[in-house]
C-alpha cells in the first residue's frame, strides 16, 4: 500500500447546489481515473457552517481511502454537503497530479482532463512562523498523527503580530529572550527585549520580512504559525475558497492558524502533546496576543490567561490569621509550672523548673552586660540544658547561635567570630577564644528586661557558596508567626519528639510549637537519636503523639519502632530533604491515623513555609509536592523578572509574610540581593527568593524541581556544594576540585568530589583529612576521584557533562 504520506491533499469550500448523480456520471466517461464520492452532513433543520471535527476525520479517512485506491486511480475527490449550497471538496491525489486541476474536473466534467504526468501547479507558501518548541509542553514522543484545537480569536491581526504574540509566549516558557522565527517564509531572530513595547517587535518583524529571502517552500518546522486567507476566486463557473482542514497527519509538531472567520487553530501530534497542555497554551497565547494588539510593554505581559492569574494568585496567598505580636520565651512562660515541659535521657523538666534555670542563666547574662542585640553562642548538643540556655538567652533580651559540638574547630572559630559572639554557654569543658559559662552553674533570680518582638531571638549558620558559612539573622516575631502556622496540623503537641540536631532550624519547628502550646518535647539523646534499640526504648517509655524529623531520620524512627511504640501517634511533620514515595507507604502501613505532613521553608523563613497532607497517591507517585503557603505565608513562583510563571513552567521560589527573617547576619549585600522588595505587598515588605526552582501544577500543588544555583538538600541539611569544593581545594596538592551529586544504585544521592591533583599522588585519607578538618560529617564527600587534571570545554571553562558521565563505581559507595 502505497504511504498516504506521500499524497498531496487539498480542501476549499465550494457555493452553489451542486448535483453529485449528474457529475458521477458525466466524469465516468470524461475522466475515468478519478474516484469520486458524496456525503450529506446535513440534517432537517440543521446546517454544518462550521469546519469542525467530522471535517479533519473525513479528511482523513479520504486520505486513508486514497491510499488504497491510488494504484487504479491517481486522484480521489469527495464532495461534502454542509450546508444548504454550500459543499466541502476534499481531493487527494498522487506525484505531479494538480489538485486544483482535479477539482475544476469535479466542477465542470466538460473542463480539460488534467495530464497525469504534469507538474504540479506552483504553491503559495503560507504565512508562516517557526521557532523551537519549548520542552516544557512535550510530555510523550512523536507519532506522526495530528489531533485540532479550535479556540475563538477575536482580534484583528495580522502575521508579525502573531510571531510577536509566539516569540513572547515562547520567552516565558523557554526563560531565554532569543528565538528563530520563519515569518511569511522568511527567517527572522526575534529577541523579545524586555525593556521594548510589543508593538516595537511587530514592527521589527515587519520590516524584518519586507527584507528578507524566502526560504525554499516545503522546509519544515517544529512549529508552524499561519494565516489562513481564502480570496473569492472562481473555478469552471463557481465561486471556491481555499480552506484549511487536518487530514489527522502532523506534518509539523505544532502548527498554529489564524483563519479569517476569527479563529485560532492549532493543530499538533498527538502522541507528543497533551490535549490539556494544547488548550491551556492556546488560553496564553491568545492572551499575549491581546495585549501585543493593546501594545503593551513585554515585561508586564505575564503569559497567562485571566482565570490562571486569578487562580495563582490565590494559590500563592495563606490564609491571613491573627497572631499575638509577643515574643518566644513569653508564650512559653504561661503554661502550668507543674507539667513537665523536657525530656531528654534521665533529666525531666516541668515548665516551672524550666523557666527558673533559664532564668538562672538570663540572671548570669545580664551580670556579664549581655543584652539587647548581644549574640550569645550555645553548644547545642542533645541535652536539657542546651533548651535551658536557649530560652535563657531570649530571656535576657539577647539572641543565641547554636553550635554543633561535632563541629570541625575551624567551623566553630568563624562561627564565634563572625556572628561576633560575646560569650559561649555550654555544659561541661568547651574550648572557645571566648568567656564559656557553664549552665549548670547559673544561679540567681532574673529581672525581667524588655524584648521588643522585633528584636533577634537567634541567628543560625547555613553553607556558604563561597566556602564560608553565612549565618540568618531571626526575630522573635518571624518565628511566633512560625510557629502559630503549625497550627494547620492541628492542637499543639502533647509529647513530641524532635529528633533534629538544635542547630539544625527544623529542630526549632517542634522545640517552640511544643513549649509554646504546653505539650512536652521528648529529645533524644545521641545514643537514642541514632542507636535503633535505645531509640525503641525511648518510644516505649514516653509515648508519642508527635513527630519532628528529616525523612531519612524518620524512616529509622519507623524501624526502630517495628510496628509498636506509636500507638498514640497523632502527626509527623517532616522536611529538610525530598520524600521518598516508600517512606509514605511504610507510614501509612504502620501509622495510618497519623497525619503525614511533607514540610519545605528555608530558614530565611523561619523553619517552614509549605505543608502538603501526604495521602496513598503520594505513596505511588514519582514526584510529591509540598503544598500551598501556611498561615500568614505567602509562596510565589517568579520568573527572573519577578514576574509569576505560568502553572506547570519553573521558576524560583519566594516567599513573603511577616516570617521572613531580616536577613543574613553582618552581610548587608547579600542580604539586599536575596531578600527583595515584594512587589505583591505592602510598602516595606520583602520576598526571600530561596534559590529552589519550583512550579505549580494544574490543580495548584506546587512541587520543588531543583536549585537554581549550586545548593542541594543533603542527609537533612542544606549545602552548598561550592563549600565542600572550598574545602577540598585547601588542601595544598589539590589544584582543581568539581563537587556534584550522582544517584547511586539504591536511589540516594551520593556527593563525588572530582579533584585535579597535577601529579596524581593525592591518597583518598588525604582528603578525607583535610575534609573532616573544615567542615561537619554530613557535608563529607562520598567518594573522592583524583585526576591529573579536570576536563575542560573549548572556552577554557570545566566540562561538567563529562564529568556527569565519568564512569564512577557508585555502588561502592553506596
Amino acid at each position: 500500500m502505497p504511504d498516504p504520506t506521500q499524497l498531496t491533499d487539498r480542501a476549499w469550500l465550494v457555493l452553489g447546489e451542486l448535483d453529485l448523480g449528474r457529475a458521477r456520471a458525466r466524469l465516468a466517461s470524461a475522466f475515468p481515473a478519478l474516484r469520486l464520492v458524496g456525503y450529506d452532513f446535513t440534517s432537517p433543520g440543521e446546517e454544518h457552517t462550521e469546519a469542525g471535527a467530522c471535517w479533519g476525520e473525513l479528511v482523513r479517512a479520504e486520505t486513508e481511502s486514497a491510499a488504497i485506491d491510488i494504484a487504479a486511480a491517481p486522484a480521489r475527490a469527495a464532495l461534502v454537503r454542509i450546508a444548504r449550497d454550500q459543499h466541502l471538496a476534499v481531493v487527494v491525489t498522487r506525484g505531479a497530479l494538480d489538485p486544483r486541476a482535479v477539482l475544476a474536473c469535479v466542477l465542470d466534467p466538460a473542463a480539460p482532463v488534467p495530464e497525469t504526468g504534469g507538474q504540479v501547479a506552483a504553491e503559495i507558501l503560507p504565512k508562516m512562523v517557526t521557532v523551537d518548541l519549548p520542552a516544557a509542553l512535550r510530555n510523550g514522543q512523536r507519532s506522526g498523527s495530528a489531533s485540532t484545537l479550535v479556540r475563538p480569536c477575536p482580534h484583528d491581526v495580522d502575521e508579525a503580530d502573531l510571531a510577536a504574540a509566539a516569540a513572547i509566549l515562547l520567552s516565558r516558557y523557554r526563560s531565554r529572550p532569543d528565538a528563530e522565527l520563519l515569518v511569511s517564509g522568511v527567517r527572522v531572530p526575534v529577541v523579545a527585549d524586555e525593556q521594548a513595547s510589543s508593538q516595537d517587535l511587530v514592527h521589527h518583524i515587519r520590516q524584518a520580512v519586507a527584507g528578507g529571502t524566502p526560504v525554499p517552500q516545503g522546509t519544515e518546522a517544529t512549529v508552524a504559525v499561519t494565516r489562513h486567507r481564502s480570496p473569492r476566486e472562481f473555478l469552471a463557473g463557481r465561486e471556491i475558497r481555499q480552506v484549511h482542514v487536518s487530514d489527522g497527519r502532523a506534518t509539523h509538531e505544532l502548527t498554529i492558524a489564524l483563519t479569517e472567520d476569527g479563529e485560532l487553530r492549532i493543530d499538533y501530534d498527538a502522541g507528543l502533546f497533551d490535549t490539556h497542555d494544547v488548550f491551556v497554551a492556546a488560553n496564553r497565547l491568545l492572551a499575549v496576543l491581546a495585549d501585543v494588539v493593546a501594545d503593551k510593554p513585554v515585561l508586564e505581559i505575564s503569559a497567562m490567561a485571566g482565570l490562571e492569574r486569578d487562580a495563582v494568585a490565590s494559590w500563592s496567598q495563606g490564609v491571613v490569621q491573627a497572631v499575638e505580636d509577643t515574643c518566644l520565651h513569653t508564650l512559653v512562660e504561661r503554661h502550668d509550672p507543674e507539667k513537665v515541659a523536657l525530656v531528654c535521657g534521665g533529666t525531666s523538666l516541668t515548665y516551672g523548673e524550666l523557666n527558673k534555670r533559664a532564668n538562672a542563666v538570663a540572671h548570669r547574662l545580664g551580670r556579664f552586660g549581655v543584652g539587647k542585640d548581644d549574640i550569645v553562642a550555645i553548644l547545642a548538643d542533645r541535652a536539657a540544658e542546651s533548651v535551658v540556655a536557649m530560652l535563657g538567652v531570649l530571656k535576657s533580651g539577647a539572641a543565641y547561635v547554636p553550635i554543633e559540638p561535632s563541629y570541625p574547630a575551624e567551623r566553630v572559630r568563624h562561627i564565634l567570630s563572625d556572628s561576633g559572639a560575646r560569650i559561649v554557654l555550654a555544659h561541661g569543658e568547651f574550648e572557645s577564644p571566648l568567656p564559656v559559662l557553664d549552665v549548670c552553674d547559673c544561679t540567681g533570680e532574673h529581672t525581667p528586661v524588655r524584648v521588643d518582638p522585633a528584636d533577634l531571638a537567634y541567628v543560625i549558620y547555613t553553607s556558604g557558596s563561597t566556602g564560608v558559612p553565612k549565618g540568618v539573622s531571626v526575630s522573635h516575631r518571624s518565628i511566633v508567626v512560625s510557629t502559630h502556622a503549625r497550627g494547620v496540623g492541628g492542637p499543639p503537641p502533647e509529647r513530641d519528639l524532635v529528633t533534629m540536631p538544635l542547630c539544625f532550624d527544623g529542630a526549632a519547628g517542634g522545640l517552640y510549637w511544643t513549649l509554646t502550646g504546653g505539650g512536652t518535647v521528648v529529645l533524644p539523646t545521641e545514643s537514642e537519636a541514632h542507636d535503633p534499640l535505645a531509640l525503641r526504648a525511648l518510644l516505649h517509655r514516653a509515648p508519642i503523639t508527635h513527630i519532628h524529623s528529616v525523612p531519612s531520620h524518620y524512616g529509622l524512627v519507623l524501624q526502630a519502632a517495628g510496628g509498636s511504640g506509636l500507638e498514640e501517634l497523632k502527626l509527623v511533620s517532616v522536611g529538610g530533604e525530598p520524600m521518598p514515595p516508600k517512606l509514605v507507604a511504610r507510614h501509612l502501613f504502620d501509622c495510618p491515623d497519623a497525619v503525614l505532613l511533607n514540610d519545605y521553608g528555608p530558614t530565611e523563613a523561619a523553619v517552614w513555609a509549605t505543608a502538603h497532607r501526604c495521602d496513598i497517591a503520594d505513596a505511588t507517585g514519582a514526584k510529591i509536592p509540598i503544598g500551598g503557603p501556611l498561615p500568614n505565608y505567602r509562596i510565589h513562583v517568579l520568573d527572573a523578572r519577578m514576574r509569576p510563571v505560568p502553572p506547570g513552567l519553573p521558576g524560583e521560589i519566594c516567599i513573603g509574610g511577616p516570617a521572613v527573617a531580616r536577613g543574613y547576619h553582618q552581610r548587608p549585600g547579600l542580604t539586599a540581593d536575596r531578600f527583595v522588595p515584594d512587589p505583591f505587598g505592602a510598602p516595606g515588605d520583602r520576598l526571600y527568593r530561596t534559590g529552589d526552582r519550583g512550579q505549580w501544577s494544574a490543580q495548584g500543588e506546587l512541587h520543588i524541581i531543583g536549585r537554581v544555583d549550586n545548593q542541594v538538600k543533603l542527609r537533612g541539611f542544606r549545602v552548598e556544594l561550592g563549600e565542600i569544593e572550598a574545602a577540598v581545594r585547601n588542601h595544598r596538592s589539590v589544584v582543581d576540585c568539581v563537587v556534584m551529586l550522582r544517584a547511586a544504585p539504591n536511589g540516594q544521592d551520593q556527593v563525588l568530589a572530582f579533584v585535579a591533583s597535577g601529579d596524581g599522588g593525592l591518597t583518598d585519607a588525604e582528603l578525607r583529612s583535610e575534609v573532616a578538618r573544615l567542615l561537619p560529617a554530613y557535608m563529607h564527600p562520598d567518594r573522592f576521584v583524583v585526576l591529573p587534571e579536570l576536563p575542560r570545554g573549548p572556552s577554557g571553562k570545566i566540562d561538567a557533562q563529562r564529568l556527569r558521565n565519568y564512569d564512577v563505581d557508585l555502588a561502592a559507595v553506596s
